[in-house]
């Protein structure tokens, strides 16, 4: 897992909370849930004054792409990387992982949308976690997940 993360699902203390959260300001917020939950505040300001909804997922990105030009370059090694964290041009340097999901039959569905989605945003190689990630899969659902994952 290559993201900023923290535990204390934003902020820490409640000094610490916006007069006026950048959350609340959001048109759209992508799976309609907390957007702080279990990461950094989106209203964090970085020391070069740029705020973490800007570059939260460009720190992953960084990585890849460092961690890329290692192996190319010192190694001279094909690199093999998979990302969890995603950013615009990322699919130059890596692979990237859906992240934690459930063994349900809407999360297959989820998993073909979101891997359609990492491909039209020029990631070549997506995927998720097959049969889940968290709970208990069934035989069924398995075989029809990795029936999707094989295509």
């Amino acid at each position: 897992m290559n993201e900023a993360t923290s535990f204390c699902n934003g902020v820490c203390y409640w000094d610490q909370l916006p007069a006026n959260p950048v959350q609340q300001k959001l048109k759209y917020i992508p799976t309609g849930r907390n957007l702080e939950q279990n990461t950094i505040s989106l209203d964090g300001v970085h020391s070069d004054g740029t705020t973490e909804l800007d570059v939260h997922n460009l720190y992953g990105a960084q990585q890849a792409e460092a961690t890329s030009s290692y192996f190319k370059n010192v190694l001279k090694k094909r690199p093999m990387i998979i990302s969890r964290s995603n950013f615009a041009g990322q699919g130059k340097y890596s692979s990237r992982t859906l992240g934690d999901n459930f063994s349900t039959a809407d999360y297959m569905g989820f998993s073909v949308l979101s891997v359609m989605s990492a491909n039209i945003a020029g990631t070549p190689l997506a995927g998720a976690d097959i049969c889940g990630y968290n709970g208990n899969t069934t035989a069924e659902l398995c075989a029809r997940w990795y029936t999707i994952g094989a295509f």
